[in-house]
This record gives C-alpha cells, structure tokens and sequence, in this order.
C-alpha cells in the first residue's frame, strides 16, 4: 500500500497521474501486440481472424490514443510545475519541448479514415505508419511485423521506448524530489482487533 509522504503542489500530483497513466498505457499497448502478433501466428478460421484482430487493431489504437491524450496533459501540468518550483523548470521545459511534436498528431489521430482503419482486415497503412514495416512494403508479410516495441511510432512521430523513458524519468525526479510514493512498513499496518481489544475500544467512546 502507498501514501502520500509530503505535501507537494497541485501540479505535482496532477504531473504524476498523467506520467503515471501514459507509463501504463504504453505497458498495455506493448501487451496488446504481443497478443496480436500471437493471433498472427495461430492458424484460424480467415473470417475469426478478421474479428479478433479488428478487435486487438483497435485496442492498440486506443491504447495509443490513451497515451497520447495522457502526454500532453501532462505537458500542461509540467509547465504548471515549473512556474511553482524552479528546480523543475529545466527538466519540465525539456519534457514540454521533447513532446511538442505530438501537438501536431491530435486532429489526425482523432479520425482514423485516412489509415483505412474502417476496414477489418485492411491494417496495412496504420502498421506502416506505426514503423512496424517498411515504408515501401505492401502488406504485412509474418507475424513478425506485428511486434510492438521501444520502435513503435507513436503517432506515426515519436519512438515508444524514449517516449516512456521521457515520461518515467519525471516520475522518478517527482518522487526523489516530493516522495509522493512511500511504501507503508507492514510491521506499521494495524493487526485486527481482538474480541477485547474491540470492547475496550467501545467503552472508550
């Protein structure tokens, strides 16, 4: 179980779930092509495989989006933080700076038409542009292709792996910093009560 050590700004709290929230993202999102690459691997009914893989396709969009949306929340409370604490003002404007190209993905990440993502079985432009194959290939061609990791594109823009590297690098500089995350002692956890104990208490009230 964790508490909450010392008080710390708004911002910080704030900064935290966000950072918090894309590391998660991005664990579930590299989960979800594990789980794709092994559909791609297991033979199948051709129609079946169309459904579950529509489905993980568009899990690992979600979960894409889920990272996206939670980064650049978080750019906005970095900056929030740097006002408030000059000791995270470089490391906040190198987050904000090193993110900023993310701004340019939220209006095309929002409508998929343009990666024929409408289509079951037509995933071919979203995994290339997602640096899964080569820009010059036509298709996917092993299940290979579908492995989701550090090279992923988010947003067809930044690398997955020193995305959350970025974003993981903060959370611990918040913690040292603020000890937002002290793990209680289990010798300190509150034993059950006793018959008596629980009498005794009741008479004291």
């Amino acid at each position: 179980m964790f508490q909450h050590a010392v008080c710390a700004p708004l911002s910080v709290y704030m900064l935290a779930d966000h950072l918090d929230g894309a590391l998660a993202a991005g664990e579930d999102l590299v989960a979800r092509g594990h789980d794709w690459r092994s559909l791609a691997e297991t033979p199948a009914d051709p129609a079946d495989f169309a459904v579950r893989q529509r489905k993980i396709a568009e899990d690992v969009r979600g979960f894409e989006l889920i990272l996206i949306a939670r980064i650049l929340k978080a750019r906005d409370h970095a900056r929030g933080l740097a006002e408030v604490d000059d000791r995270f003002r470089a490391v906040a404007n190198l987050f904000v700076s090193g993110t900023s190209i993310l701004l340019d993905a939220v209006e095309e990440c929002g409508d998929a038409r343009g990666e024929d993502f409408d289509t079951g079985d037509d995933i071919t432009s979203y995994v290339r542009s997602r640096g899964l194959i080569a820009p010059d290939a036509a298709t996917v061609r092993t299940a290979a292709d579908l492995t989701i990791d550090d090279n992923f594109l988010v947003a067809k823009r930044i690398a997955l792996g020193p995305l959350l590297d970025m974003a993981a690098a903060f959370l611990d500089a918040l913690d040292i910093q603020y000890e937002l995350f002290v793990e209680e002692d289990p010798a300190d956890a509150r034993a059950p009560l006793s018959d008596q104990d629980e009498s005794e208490r009741a008479s004291l009230q």
